[in-house]
């Protein structure tokens, strides 16, 4: 067992359901029926697809305004009236849900017949970490490699490394159930020394630092430790 499985078993209840996340994850679920692609979103019981699934639901939205932007403007309007929701590779993205060249159309104002249906793309292979990183998403970024970053939920007690694809490599729970009073002052600054040695590799200091930064229990490092000898006598 993995000290991110152990972690992930032993984490507190209820983090998804009391979540702000969730709450605007139910009361816009609906609009991923529009099209068969979003249709794995639906439902949604793990904290990280629930994330995915309001990025996609924030994109709906705004590929709503913008359909409803073009029945509405005046003839003759030259510029393109709808705030983006983030930059990628200098161009501004309008609707992740769509490529960086139909972006660039609606930059220049022209009135291309967007189907929701027909024209979207993968989004998160495409704009991957500029998607995490913009206001689709409560995640704060916490560190990086060549090939990921590192972002922490503040609901979710949970740091996620999110590989280049726009896909989840590792989740790290913190705060597991058996702290009876956690500490969440300062976290971002006692996460630190945990994202810098998950990057270096060094599992030793990775699992010191946790217990040192008080986000994991020292009954959850007992267990984690007795399993280590069992593995060794075997």
């Amino acid at each position: 067992m993995k000290i991110y499985d152990l972690l992930i078993n032993n984490r507190r209840l209820h983090l998804l359901s009391n979540s702000r996340e969730h709450q605007y994850y139910i009361e816009n679920e609906g609009k991923l029926s529009l099209t068969p692609d979003f249709l794995p979103f639906i439902k949604a019981n793990d904290e990280f697809n629930l994330v995915q699934a309001n990025i996609i639901i924030e994109s709906i939205i705004k590929y709503e305004e913008i359909m409803a932007y073009f029945e509405n403007r005046e003839a003759g309007t030259k510029e393109f009236n709808v705030e983006p929701l983030f930059t990628f590779n200098d161009v501004p993205i309008f609707c992740p849900l769509f490529s960086v060249s139909n972006n660039l159309l609606l930059a220049n104002n022209q009135d291309i017949k967007l189907n929701i249906n027909h024209d979207i793309i993968d989004l998160f292979e495409t704009y991957n970490f500029a998607l995490y990183e913009s206001k689709l998403t409560s995640l704060v970024k916490v560190g990086e490699d060549l090939h990921t970053r590192a972002y922490y939920h503040y609901d979710f007690h949970t740091i996620y490394i999110i590989n280049d694809q726009g896909r989840l490599d590792i989740r790290i729970s913190l705060f597991d159930k058996h702290i009876k009073s956690p500490d969440y002052r300062n976290i971002i600054d006692r996460i630190k020394p945990v994202i810098k040695a998950y990057y270096e590799n060094d599992q030793i200091a990775f699992i010191n630092a946790l217990v040192y930064e008080k986000l994991i229990s020292h009954k959850l490092f007992n267990k984690y430790l007795a399993y280590i000898k069992r593995e060794k006598r075997r």
